[in-house]
């Protein structure tokens, strides 16, 4: 298990960015086949939203190496994937790929 410490706070959420809400969709089913259960199809934070769909998946960071090989294994087409958390009462967003 790897953990991502900012300001020792250790990371709650990844956003994995998408290029259409179709893609999101299709993402969370393969993440659900793969045993993660707690991930959602959301609006993507205008922080981290390049333009295009606004759409992302936000998985437990707990989950990372089963997102990342979910991502590589089932050739996915995502845009980039983030860390998010919070501090002081706002959205902050670390780059993990």
């Amino acid at each position: 298990l790897v953990l991502l410490f900012i300001g020792g706070d250790v990371m709650s959420d990844l956003i994995i960015t998408v290029g259409s809400v179709t893609t999101a969709v299709r993402l969370e089913k393969k993440l659900n086949a793969a045993g993660i259960v707690n991930s959602a199809v959301i609006h993507t934070h205008p922080a981290v939203n390049s333009g295009g769909c606004s759409y992302s998946v936000r998985v437990p960071y707990r989950d990372l190496y089963t997102v990342k090989e979910v991502l590589s294994d089932r050739k996915v087409k995502y845009k980039r994937l983030y860390a998010e958390d919070t501090e002081d009462g706002e959205r902050v967003y670390r780059a993990l790929s």
